[in-house]
């Protein structure tokens, strides 16, 4: 019996290792294929028309291209069932001013897959089916070229090997086993070398972009310096106020003066937010930082609703609910400002919105896996087709002029910085949640207690 209560706690070791080391690697394939789908997003977050533009082409190209190679120029073979799913697909994008409100904001996924199917699936099944001729290698050499137009790199690459897989492997099930076509093979190598030449210039494209960025950010640092300086004299300004105020007797007009005083110290210290948000997005210097102190969630919510400047009534429409508490590993001052930029959004939806029976609440839920901040309000919600790109840079579900679009950006660095996840989930005319997920981190161990 000793023995085995000996060796017991060694196999359990050995299983929540193993447990852990596979819950590791589901983790770090969903984080990869969240920054794949967030790679295409963005790609189309300033140019959606761009995707409808594409679509458009689609519907009048396949039934075109069927008339042109069924009867004009015959080719051995053409299927009418596959260019009407194409042209199906293409026709629901085109037409997605017309969809319901719910189903617009899976506008660009949808036309992720449906570009799949119409470019790299549907022309190389159609160049085998057509025996590799050279008509079929000039459109598959077309349809390439729209893979690296629609796709940023990341996905081109892989929109291109699973359509082509997936496309022979259609062509061997439907012809029972059939060899594929001698000249596939002769024009893969060319359709290769032409792939990386537009992929290589695509690149080459986004390094120069990269390196406007880091110009903007060098001029964003010097303007930000610029600006520090006037709000730190006047931080020195109102200290010294303070300290005046402190030695004059208690009376109602001192207490105005330092209520003056305190709205004085919270708009230096949100003009310095604000510098910071332009900062971080610009020159995204907070991905490099590794922060290791873990902090209570509660905490961070506490020290929020202390230190953010509620607007009159503004504080009686918070709820709260803190019961199922969390550590987190990060930064306490940068996870504040993720609130801070989360309330600020809620009750300025609240606002806009207006009426009665308004709530904003603040809920912590534990996880086997992560744990979730959720902030929900009942405001005027966020349209559709700009739910997809709320969180990155200068995209505002504001009107113009109120919101920069930088917010819920610096609120996604933040969050993942902190090995976490933020979502985003609303309802015009109902409301809108964000969820706020981070992993779950092991107890603390007690090292004098272990020995």
């Amino acid at each position: 019996m000793l023995q085995l209560s000996e060796r017991s706690p060694i196999r359990s070791t050995r299983t929540v290792t193993a447990g852990a080391s596979a819950t590791h690697q589901a983790f770090a394939l969903t984080r990869w294929l969240q920054d794949c789908a967030r790679r295409y997003v963005e790609y189309h977050a300033h140019a959606e028309r761009k995707i409808r533009a594409a679509a458009l082409i689609g519907v009048i190209g396949f039934p075109a291209f069927y008339f042109v190679w069924g009867y004009a120029l015959p080719q051995p073979y053409e299927s009418v069932l596959l260019r009407g799913i194409g042209m199906g697909l293409c026709a629901l994008i085109a037409a997605a001013n017309w969809w319901p409100a719910r189903a617009r904001r899976y506008l660009v996924a949808f036309s992720y897959f449906s570009f799949l199917y119409c470019l790299p699936f549907f022309f190389t099944l159609m160049l085998l089916l057509n025996h590799s001729n050279a008509a079929w290698q000039m459109s598959t050499l077309a349809a390439l070229i729209y893979v690296v137009l629609l796709y940023d790199l990341v996905n081109a690459i892989i929109v291109l090997i699973i359509g082509s897989a997936a496309a022979v492997g259609v062509y061997l099930l439907t012809t029972h086993g059939a060899p594929i076509p001698e000249g596939y093979w002769t024009t893969l190598p060319i359709l290769v070398f032409a792939l990386t030449g537009f992929l290589g210039l695509a690149y080459g494209d986004n390094l120069i972009a990269r390196e406007k960025l880091k110009a903007a950010a060098s001029l964003a640092s010097q303007v930000a310096h610029e600006c520090r300086t006037p709000l730190t004299g006047i931080r020195f300004e109102a200290d010294g106020c303070e300290r005046l105020l402190s030695r004059l007797p208690v009376s109602s007009e001192r207490d105005k003066l330092m209520a003056s005083h305190r709205r004085v110290r919270q708009h230096i210290t949100s003009a310095n937010s604000v510098i910071d948000l332009l900062l971080s997005n610009v020159a995204q210097h907070h991905r490099a930082a590794t922060i290791t102190e873990r902090h209570q969630m509660s905490q961070i919510v506490a020290m929020a609703l202390d230190r953010y400047h509620f607007k009159r009534h503004q504080r009686d429409l918070i709820r709260v609910s803190l019961e199922e508490d969390f550590e987190f590993r990060g930064s306490d001052l940068l996870m504040t400002h993720v609130l801070f930029n989360l309330m600020k959004n809620g009750l300025r939806a609240i606002e806009a919105r207006g009426g009665d029976n308004n709530s904003l609440s603040i809920d912590l839920e534990r996880g086997t896996e992560t744990n979730r901040l959720i902030v929900s309000d009942t405001g005027e919600g966020i349209p559709p087709d700009i739910l997809s790109y709320v969180f990155i840079p200068f995209v505002s579900a504001q009107r113009p002029g109120v919101g920069t679009g930088l917010g819920l950006s610096f609120c996604r660095m933040i969050v993942e910085g902190c090995g976490g996840t933020i979502s985003c989930r609303s309802e015009v005319g109902v409301g809108t949640t964000f969820v706020v997920e981070l992993p779950v981190l092991a107890p603390v161990v007690d090292e004098a207690a272990a020995v």
